[in-house]
């Protein structure tokens, strides 16, 4: 900054010297007041030219970005209904079948009777169909 503000004054005087003319002869003191005014006045705004140099850097560089696109979660979902597949747990049951007379195999006759039978549990897979519903956050 400082070579700045010199090769201004330099190049300020070096134009000075061939634009102003001569001074006349004269008084004294015939233009003193004018020029002490003209040279404060140069002072004063040379003054505030040099503040305003160092007083105000440059602003920084601001980037600006568009702001994001508002969300609006919805309130709830629709889950469609579908069908599933359940497995269920059928007991074993107890019966009481007549068995009629009969010959056994050597021969011999039984006669009818009642036999208490057990058929064992399992698991049966029956397809349900679950309705559609409204699922809350």
């Amino acid at each position: 900054m400082a070579k700045k503000l010199i090769s201004i004054a330099l190049v300020v005087t070096i134009i000075s010297l061939f634009v102003f003319t001569y001074a006349e002869a004269g008084s004294k003191g015939r233009h003193r007041w004018q020029g002490a005014g003209i040279a404060l006045g140069a002072l004063a705004l040379g003054g505030l030219i040099v503040h305003h140099l160092h007083a105000y850097p440059p602003p920084p560089h601001v980037v600006y970005s568009p702001p994001p696109e508002p969300y609006y979660p919805p309130p709830h979902e629709y889950v469609p209904g579908h069908w599933q597949t359940v497995r269920e747990w059928v007991p074993g049951e107890w019966e009481r079948v007549w068995v009629p007379g009969h010959y056994d195999r050597w021969g011999n006759w039984v006669a009818g009777h009642y036999v208490e039978r057990q058929t064992p549990g399992r698991y049966v897979e029956r397809r349900i169909w679950v309705e559609g519903h409204y699922r809350r956050y």
